[in-house]
């Protein structure tokens, strides 16, 4: 992915200076301590100060650029990723924190400031609070989230979705818009996130050649497109989803060690979708197979109880909206589609994929390194079916 140039990035400060109508400023470059680049665009934290109305201020931000090398569009995928995050930023979470005010929702859905945006091809960027500086920081304690830390996270999807539901009930025309952008997850919508994960399946089948898992990798590859569409067209409910949600894209404040908060970061795959597909693939791809053989019930409860006391908040009752029974229907529909996603994110995670526009982040040098590798991954998707056959989502896979 190319450089950001220094001009480019004096340019879009010069933009955020005088949004925020600061004199006299300046800007410095910072680093993330744990937080790598994305995907599917360049990270900068940065501080900015200044002066306005005679007082010194100071503003700890994080630019989100996009790539400006034309090599790195992938099919117009970047592009429609970063203007469906800028859409987020500037108008869906707007209303989400008018509906907090208005509600006086508690504790709040944790959204960051957006200061500046521009949404012009190859120039797309976005200029947001760095929630770091507010205590804020991912988990990197292990390769799983503990219990503490999945509680809060599922805390706060849940009021993501009863927002999400919110804006269903109260503003049709803003909820229409968000369908416009948000479209679901459809082989029409980004047949290239489909081709990706079905050629990741096909690596899968190598990797698990000679073993019992052969058919359903190989019914999983087949019935792609049908399974990842069902999670939208064969479910009770749909609503705006995160569409990524795992522990990568979240953020937690503390308390004494322990995780008080979760805030929810990169929004680049928003879609209209069952919730359960949130919530189900954020528990596969983010917990161990302990603790969600000890917990998953658990899980599943904090989450739908979390759903239910905020849309009570807003006077919506879930029967009328979304129950507790059609959640579970919907995570047995969801289960097929959230395998596909978990096995190629864990591919990816794990430093397998080293050819294509994305690749691995974790760079393996020798074949000992590929091999461990290769292991690691194979135990994780190995749990992660295994669980799920066991709490009877994959039922439709042969059907």
């Amino acid at each position: 992915m190319s450089d950001i140039s220094e001009a480019y990035l004096n340019a879009v400060m010069s933009n955020v200076a005088t949004v925020l109508q600061l004199k006299q400023w300046s800007f410095n470059k910072q680093s993330f301590e744990n937080i790598a680049q994305n995907y599917f665009g360049i990270l900068i934290p940065t501080i900015l100060t200044g002066s306005s109305c005679e007082k010194n201020v100071k503003f700890s931000v994080v630019l989100k650029l996009a790539p400006t090398d034309e090599r790195y569009r992938i099919s117009g995928a970047v592009t429609v990723m970063f203007l469906r995050e800028i859409f987020v930023y500037t108008k869906l979470l707007h209303k989400y924190r008018e509906f907090q005010n208005l509600y006086a929702i508690s504790p709040h859905f944790v959204i960051p400031k957006c200061y500046y945006v521009c949404s012009d091809y190859c120039k797309e960027v976005i200029v947001m609070q760095n929630m770091c500086v507010k205590g804020y920081k991912p988990y990197v304690g292990t390769k799983f989230l503990d219990l503490d830390h999945i509680i809060i996270a599922l805390k706060s999807l849940a009021k993501f979705h009863a927002l999400s539901y919110l804006l269903k009930e109260k503003n049709e025309d803003a909820y229409e818009e968000v369908k416009e952008y948000c479209k679901p997850l459809t082989e029409k919508s980004n047949k290239g996130y489909i081709d990706i994960m079905t050629d990741r399946l096909k690596k899968a089948l190598k990797v698990f050649e000679n073993t019992t898992y052969v058919p359903l990798l190989e019914m999983l590859e087949q019935k792609c497109v049908k399974l990842i569409e069902s999670a939208t067209n064969s479910t009770k409910s749909l609503c705006l989803c995160h569409g990524d949600m795992w522990m990568a894209n979240l953020l937690f404040q503390y308390k004494d060690d322990i995780p008080i908060s979760a805030c929810i970061i990169d929004y680049q795959t928003t879609r209209i979708c069952s919730p359960a597909f949130d919530v189900l693939y954020l528990i596969v791809s983010s917990t161990s197979t302990l603790l969600r053989k000890e917990h998953f019930g658990q899980l599943l409860d904090t989450y739908y109880q979390t759903f239910e006391q905020t849309l009570s908040q807003v006077n919506l009752n879930s029967n009328g909206i979304y129950t507790k029974d059609m959640f579970q229907y919907d995570l047995s529909i969801v289960g097929p589609a959230c395998l596909i996603a978990a096995n190629t994110s864990t591919w990816l995670s794990s430093g397998l994929q080293r050819e294509g526009h994305v690749r691995s982040k974790i760079i393996l040098n020798t074949e000992r390194e590929m091999e461990e590798a290769v292991s690691k991954y194979t135990i994780i998707i190995k749990n992660i079916i295994d669980d799920l056959t066991n709490y009877g989502y994959l039922k439709n896979v042969f059907e």
